[in-house]
């Protein structure tokens, strides 16, 4: 075991210079080997979403009309970032790529808290190699930053967190705030934050009130503009109780699923959310109000199904712990294919950090500074747990896992406790690489999603490309299906695209309606009125209200009353 006199002491400036170094290079690496290709050109999902945000702000519409549903620092950082420099993705992305490097060093520091200078050093480099955190420096997206900012908590508590004075704590709260800005969930590392920031007995009132202080220097002006723009005072946004009812409703499973099929992307689940639960509550609901009707009911289907919802903590239990990596609008593997870098760093990922960190959490035992770290990690396990369970969500456990895992890695074969260290160990291996059977594969998914921003672009032959590659690879894929059908009919090849449609409404059963619409303007444009009046009927008899067959039926009609 390392000698005590050791910790606390942190890696010399040279160590630290290079691990920025090695963490800065396989990052500008990784994004010169992405430029170019679709992952990198196109955002997908939320970074599409936070795209376009971003452009409204920076044209000026800063104060915005509606309660935030999503945590706002990403995209209005963003902004400023558009208004100052004009729409440039790739200025933002090398800016993650250094923020992610200097990560890499805060928790170095963080670590030597209570580990050895090589065990810090040790922990820093896991990060700066870990392949999910470098994907989503790449990305135009908020775990970047998220990711960043937890690594900055974690040096911070450890370093400064303990002192006398004011000032660090109110720097701390300042960050969790921050960091409560671009993932709600972290509220919950006031806990130990707090602990961290406590001090002695004589300081301590003064140095909760500056931490606390801190926290709502962030949270309050949230708050006062969602009270002036929507009448009421929401510290971040309003999607909780949505969120909640995705992942402990009747048809949870533990990953994200959006309320209606084939509509997962934050403009269509906003708009989805409120429409159905004024539906379903006869009335017209605010922001608040649509968070707790679906709160409310989730709580009701978890009381008539706790069977059903034991299963699925279960299973978000397993989910957290195993070695993949969920995806949300794109995955993993499709940037490994491009990027060299990512490829030869897949072994440093979530299955090797888990069997490491829990090695280590036994080996740092009641150091100091190791239980704030620790019970950071559990409170934020605890509170995706909660919810649903997703890649960029466990992401933020990182910083914290990788301080033990490093101890692990330097520190075990010499410790004390290495008998039960390599137990710690094997369960941790079991735990993340045990069989976990996920639906779908990664690849044809992100194609999928591809198609569909080609068809939003009317890059229509792009489109068809991703979605024939997608289906070829998951035959099962309802989104590959209809896109393709989509991109077939956008070129004029409507017998080409029969097939996919009618393919896409048996793989997924809520896609009945919008096929059945479509499959009635083929036939109305093949010269079969009658087939295409069958089929728009049955579409309206699914969704009376949907917009495309009564499109299509009003247009039929027309050109018979013409005839």
């Amino acid at each position: 075991m390392a000698a005590p006199e050791t910790r606390g002491t942190p890696p010399s400036r040279r160590a630290l210079a290079g691990l920025f170094a090695l963490a800065v290079a396989v990052r500008l690496l990784a994004l010169a080997e992405l430029a170019g290709t679709p992952w990198s050109a196109l955002p997908l999902g939320d970074a599409r979403a936070y795209d376009q945000w971003a452009r409204e702000l920076a044209s000026g519409a800063w104060l915005g009309g509606e309660v935030f549903y999503q945590a706002p620092l990403y995209p209005y950082l963003l902004g400023v970032v558009y208004a100052l420099l004009g729409p440039v993705p790739g200025v933002v992305r090398v800016a993650q790529c250094l923020l992610g490097a200097l990560a890499a060093v805060w928790i170095a520091r963080g670590t030597a808290r209570f580990a050895s200078p090589r065990a810090a050093l040790a922990a820093g480099g896991l990060f700066a190699l870990y392949a999910p955190a470098i994907w989503y420096d790449l990305q135009l997206e908020k775990t970047s930053l998220a990711t960043s900012l937890t690594a900055w908590l974690l040096c911070a508590a450890a370093t400064r967190g303990s002192g006398s004075g004011w000032r660090a704590p109110l720097a701390i709260g300042i960050g969790l705030g921050a960091l409560a800005l671009l993932r709600e969930n972290a509220l919950v590392l006031a806990l130990p934050l707090g602990w961290a920031c406590a001090g002695g007995l004589e300081q301590r009132g003064k140095r909760l009130a500056a931490f606390a202080g801190g926290v709502a220097l962030c949270l309050v002006p949230v708050a006062a503009r969602n009270l002036a723009v929507g009448g009421v005072p929401l510290p971040t946004a309003s999607n909780a109780g949505v969120n909640f009812y995705i992942g402990n409703g009747a048809e949870a499973d533990g990953q994200y699923r959006p309320l209606v099929a084939g509509r997962g992307h934050p403009q269509h689940e906003r708009a989805d959310a409120e429409r159905i639960a004024e539906e379903l509550a006869g009335r017209e609901l605010g922001a608040a109000g649509v968070s707790r009707f679906w709160l409310g009911l989730a709580l009701e289907e978890i009381a008539d199904e706790p069977g059903h919802f034991a299963w699925v903590l279960a299973r978000k239990l397993r989910l957290i712990a195993h070695r993949g990596e969920i995806m949300d609008a794109v995955a993993l593997e499709v940037f490994a294919d491009e990027s060299v870098v990512l490829r030869a760093l897949g072994w440093c990922a979530f299955g090797l950090l888990l069997p490491l960190a829990l090695a280590g959490a036994v080996l740092a035992g009641r150091r100091p500074g190791a239980g704030v770290a620790l019970a950071a990690a559990a409170l934020l396990a605890l509170s995706i747990v909660a919810f649903f369970v997703v890649g960029r969500f466990r992401l933020g456990l990182v910083p914290f896992l990788c301080p033990f895992a490093g101890l692990a890695l330097v520190e075990g074969a010499r410790a004390a406790r290495r008998g039960a260290a390599l137990g710690a160990l094997v369960a941790g291996a079991l735990l993340a690489w045990w069989p976990l059977g996920l639906e779908g594969d990664p690849r044809a998914t992100s194609l999928a999603n591809l198609a569909s921003e080609g068809l939003r672009r009317g890059d229509y032959a792009a489109a068809e490309r991703w979605a024939r590659e997608a289906w070829h690879r998951d035959p099962r894929s309802a989104d590959a299906a209809y896109n393709l059908g989509a991109a077939l009919r956008a070129q004029g090849e409507l017998e080409e695209a029969v097939g996919p449609y009618q393919a896409a409404m048996e793989l997924e059963p809520a896609y009945a309606a919008d096929c059945l619409a479509e499959l009635g303007a083929i036939r109305a444009l093949s010269g079969d009125p009658a087939s295409a009046r069958t089929l728009l009927e049955r579409a309206l008899a699914l969704d009376p209200r949907h917009p495309g067959a009564l499109r299509f039926l009003g247009a039929l009609e027309e050109r018979e009353r013409s005839e």
